[in-house]
């Protein structure tokens, strides 16, 4: 039998960044490294070839037109295919699905419960013919898309039920801390490079090594275990940037705790800020809505073009009663005639804040008609994609959850079944709980707003997390360096990682929720 090994590579800059130290005492970049494990990956029996696949915005469907057509060139059986940022792909673990994949005659194998990054997946040459023809039907979408970790499993869900799938279980799940080893972005580069760190000051760099045949799946633990306690691995940058621009409301209740100021954010400080996040993140999402209507903003719309000059996302939440008249008004004319193409577009996340099925309960939280608000959603989600209809749980509209749910996730509805179910923060104590339901996990992990959010106040204040706003600031945003800031956070995320939750975090149910 033959396979082929194909490395996938869309050109990014991260992966070839030297940021692992080997053997020999000189730095290696994710790239190099995902290349020698191509070439050392040797089964007993089995020939092999590898390939290096350039496709730089490459969809999910050209990826694996390509894939294809790479294994029908070499004669191959099944295709071992990887991203070429990867840098901790493993020898023995891929080796062991190899063997599970000819022995059970599998027809796609891939490891679960491990980091993204530690393993390759398994394609049946006649599997991947097939998933080509999804591509043309059933997975017509997720063709489309842009290639990523889950791209090939996302066609396969179009008809799982006709594949042979084999699946190689970690002995402990990993994917609560959503650790990712795949060098794609400066975010996960700089946690693989922490990684690699973590293990070098515990003296187990040799973990890193390619040469440890008999290790087994005790050396991915190992490097888990080890990168699971480390800040830097779990928190190396803001992924979320929460910024009040606006300091009036609209809704009669926001689920706010801040008083409503009739104050905003000048444009020049954010113009200023949105620089200096693109230099520290390279790539976020950077929300308009903390503590405030960003609609309200009278530069609204240049608030929220400018973050996408950059290369950034945008998240806005909007209340449903004010949509309505916000489509007519000149900052969404100026967003529309100003954005063009599709793909900008789908940079943008409107959540529109509904919280009801009924006029009745609409009107317990928001002012004017709910038939309005619906018809505003349709045709805000006409021109922006990413459009959802949003529901806070509460006491007073829990009644109405499940009809909403049917209703709004339905693909004709206006939403085009686009929702979000968001839970009550009674913001640890300080607004009464009202909450439905407790959906806390029974083990507790580190907050994913400490390792994923930085939140800043009208007047560049940063906040130590959103539920802790009245507390002692890090610093201001427009005036210090933001690296500085997040440096900060980690005395509170390592008592996170040792279980220690004083203050406020003690009370606090919003450490499981996440944003993006």
């Amino acid at each position: 039998m033959k396979f082929i090994v194909i490395l996938f590579s869309d050109e990014n800059d991260f992966q070839k960044q030297k940021l692992f130290p080997s053997a020999s005492g000189s730095q290696k970049s994710a790239f190099e490294r995902s290349m020698e494990w191509a070439e050392a990956l040797n089964v007993e029996g089995f020939q092999k070839e590898v390939k290096l696949l350039n496709g730089k915005g490459w969809t999910a469907g050209e990826l694996l037109e390509n894939l294809l057509q790479a294994a029908k060139a070499a004669d191959a059986d099944f295709i071992v295919y990887a991203s070429s940022s990867c840098a901790f792909l493993d020898l023995p673990l891929s080796k062991k699905l190899i063997q599970d994949h000819v022995e059970y005659k599998a027809e796609y194998t891939f490891a679960d419960g491990y980091p993204a990054g530690f393993a390759p997946e398994i394609i049946d040459c006649g599997a991947a013919a097939i998933m080509a023809q999804l591509c043309k039907g059933v997975s017509a979408e997720q063709a489309k898309k842009p290639v990523s970790k889950e791209c090939l499993f996302d066609v396969i869900k179009g008809d799982v039920n006709s594949f042979e799938i084999e699946s190689e279980i970690s002995s402990e799940d990993y994917r609560l801390l959503r650790l990712d080893f795949i060098c794609d972005s400066k975010l996960k580069a700089l946690s693989s490079e922490a990684a690699a760190k973590k293990l070098a000051g515990l003296g187990k760099q040799g973990l890193l090594e390619l040469d440890k045949e008999k290790i087994g799946e005790e050396n991915v633990l190992a490097i888990c275990e080890a990168a699971k306690n480390e800040p830097g691995v779990l928190a190396p940058l803001p992924a979320f940037y929460n910024i009040q621009i606006e300091g009036r409301l609209f809704s009669k209740n926001s689920f706010s705790p801040c008083e409503q100021k009739d104050q905003r954010m000048p444009y020049e400080s954010f113009s200023a800020l949105t620089k200096k996040i693109k230099d520290f993140s390279d790539d976020a999402v950077v929300s308009l809505s903390l503590f405030g209507e960003a609609a309200l903003h009278p530069d609204f719309d240049k608030f929220l073009l400018l973050p996408l000059q950059e290369g950034l996302s945008v998240f806005v939440e909007i209340d449903g009663g004010l949509l309505p008249d916000f489509l007519q008004g000149n900052a969404y004319k100026n967003i529309k005639a100003s954005l063009q193409e599709e793909a900008a577009r789908k940079k943008i996340y409107f959540a529109v804040c509904l919280d009801a099925f009924s006029q009745e309960t609409f009107s317990l939280f928001h002012s004017g008609d709910l038939q309005k608000a619906a018809a505003a959603i349709k045709e805000l989600a006409s021109v922006f994609p990413e459009t959802y209809a949003q529901f806070v749980r509460v006491q007073k509209n829990e009644s109405e959850l499940e009809a909403f749910y049917r209703f709004w996730s339905e693909k004709n509805s206006p939403s085009n079944g686009k929702i979000i179910i968001q839970k009550y923060d009674f913001f640890c104590g300080l607004l009464p709980d009202v909450k439905s339901a407790d959906l806390s996990p029974l083990v507790r992990e580190p907050c994913w707003h400490l390792r994923r959010d930085m939140d800043i106040a009208l007047d560049g204040s940063v906040l130590l997390c959103r539920d802790r706003f009245s507390e002692e600031k890090l610093g201001n945003a427009f005036e210090s360096d933001l690296g500085d800031l997040w440096k900060k956070k980690e005395p509170l995320l390592t008592e996170h990682i040792q279980k220690k939750y004083c203050g406020l975090c003690g009370k606090c149910d919003e450490y499981y929720t996440f944003n993006f």
